[in-house]
């Protein structure tokens, strides 16, 4: 039986980071999302997942982070004016 199967790609917009905390300390952090890819469960569900990149040609779903929380989106105003 298949997980999920990845049914489409795009690219994220700047702003859009996986926020979790360190179970250890309770740190904080912020993981940038590169992708969102649509992905069709095994029960015909579907949904869209962040994924991160990791060095060169390496992806992995932003929810597979230990301490992985929610999506948040950090505004960019200001930036570039």
């Amino acid at each position: 039986m298949r997980e999920e199967e990845i049914i489409q790609v795009v690219p994220a917009q700047s702003g859009w980071f996986a926020y979790g905390r360190d179970g250890q300390g309770g740190a904080e952090f912020l993981a940038p999302v590169a992708l969102w890819a649509l992905v069709d469960s095994s029960a015909g569900v579907r949904r869209v997942v962040g994924l991160t990149a990791h060095g060169l040609g390496h992806v992995s779903r932003v929810e597979e982070l230990e301490g992985f929380v929610e999506y948040r989106h950090v505004s960019q105003e200001g930036e570039g004016t």
